[in-house]
């Protein structure tokens, strides 16, 4: 019944609207390759020609989002990969990579209007220089976008790809309350590391310099594992995901955790070929905690994840749904994921506002108040308890990020319209009123 209904939305905005460009926003979890499996399946069925190009980043996405539109058509010889060294006997239907695409395309033997349906996955991504080249060389009759967010934090809009608006959409919340996903117990808990003097760069932490206050001592080791005592049923019976700044980090948490005597093992880029076997290991619970830098945000599922831990600051509040999102999907024995996010004092340009708004959904209040009131809008069987300093933090940071300059304000009005029910001339007058 859900898919039905994003896809009679879609099909609505090409018959009704004659809009061919079209963006889907679904939560990490929901099924948004699925959706756009159906979507191409009806497509086929009314169209003489269906070539098919489905666009990624990552193998492992193309080799997933194969086998799910095999498993929608009914036909398991359908498409193939053209991706790390991969190459398709035919054209027809493609599964390729954007890297291998983006290479090829000076030299590409295929006209700008070759594929009828082209799919561009974590289409968040779109204004990155890889991107951009394939969708103005491509012209297809029909471009859909999948992603699980379109607010973007570098003033890039992505809709204006496709018509100026959002054709189908389920966000965290909605997911939530349709039971798409499993429920979340969400713990703020006061970290000892103060982030106030770390470089900012780019919308960012310095990396390095957050690496080098999380590994200089055994102090703030203690005050996670202290976190995982207060509030884990069992730390040696979990699947628990922690999310690290750099190798260095994610290294160092792996070996101080098993000197600790919690199993835990360490996938980054430098051992990502070990990735098939490490999951396996995980799976079975022959370790218990998994610490990774990004390598897990998009693309991979393992369902049994029933803890994440964010043990560095998420800038990005599309890498911090997708993060989310590895421990939101459902699996048997699963009641709910557990959330443990360490909070140190942060500067004032670090956007606590937007990361909130989405586990809360639209409302006609405001985050602070939100905070304030101690979340009573959540989704059904989700919880956020944030500990007393943590609060405090979160609620100061909200209240001084004052210092925006203008082009963080034209972002700032332009996601939050994808997050409030409040009209958008009501959202300004708040925007500005705040700060």
């Amino acid at each position: 019944m859900f898919y039905r209904g994003q896809n009679k939305k879609l099909e609505v905005e090409r018959t009704v609207h004659n809009r061919f460009k079209n963006l889907l926003v679904a939560a990490t979890g929901t099924g948004k390759t699925v959706i756009s499996a159906f979507d191409y399946k009806s497509f086929r069925a009314n169209n003489k020609s269906s070539r098919l190009l489905f666009v990624a980043h990552r193998k492992e996405i193309l080799q997933q989002a194969k086998a799910t539109f095999q498993g929608v058509l009914k036909d398991n010889n359908f498409g193939e990969l053209w991706v790390d060294g991969l190459e398709p006997a035919s054209n027809e239907y493609v599964f390729a990579s954007v890297q291998t695409l983006n290479n090829r395309l000076k030299n590409i033997n295929l006209s700008p209007e070759y594929y009828d349906f082209i799919i561009v996955d974590e289409v968040h991504h779109i204004s990155a220089s890889t991107y951009r080249p394939i969708l103005n060389y491509f012209k297809p009759k029909v471009l859909l976008g999948l992603t699980a967010t379109p607010e973007r934090m570098d003033g890039e809009n992505i809709l204006d790809d496709f018509c100026g608006r959002i054709a189908a959409e389920i966000r965290l919340p909605e997911a939530l309350n349709k039971k798409l996903l499993s429920p979340f117990q969400y713990f703020g808990i006061t970290d000892s590391i103060d982030l106030r003097n770390v470089k900012w760069e780019k919308g960012k932490y310095v990396a390095s310099e957050l690496t080098s206050l999380y590994t200089k001592n055994n102090v703030r080791v203690g005050e996670i594992i202290k976190g995982l005592e207060k509030y884990l049923n069992d730390i040696n019976d979990v699947r628990a995901i922690g999310f690290c700044v750099t190798v260095e980090h994610a290294v160092f948490m792996t070996e101080k955790f098993n000197l600790a005597g919690l199993k835990a093992e360490v996938l980054t880029s430098k051992n990502s070929s070990d990735r098939e076997k490490i999951r396996e290991k995980f799976k079975k619970k022959e370790f218990n905690y998994l610490f990774v830098v990004d390598i897990f945000n998009e693309g991979v599922d393992i369902p049994e994840i029933d803890t994440v831990l964010f043990l560095r600051p998420t800038e990005s509040l599309t890498v911090f749904l997708q993060q989310l999102g590895r421990g939101l999907r459902l699996a048997e024995g699963k009641d709910c994921l557990t959330v443990l996010d360490f909070v140190g004092n942060s500067r004032p340009e670090y956007d606590f506002e937007n990361k909130f708004r989405a586990l809360i959904g639209k409302t006609t209040t405001s985050v602070l108040k939100e905070i304030e009131d101690d979340f009573p809008h959540l989704p059904l069987g989700c919880s956020i308890v944030l500990e007393k300093k943590t609060k405090e933090t979160i609620l100061e940071n909200i209240k001084r990020a004052t210092t925006l300059n203008v082009n963080q304000l034209i972002t700032k009005i332009t996601n939050y319209q994808h997050q409030t029910n409040l009209p958008l001339i009501d959202v300004i007058i708040f925007i500005f009123i705040s700060h």
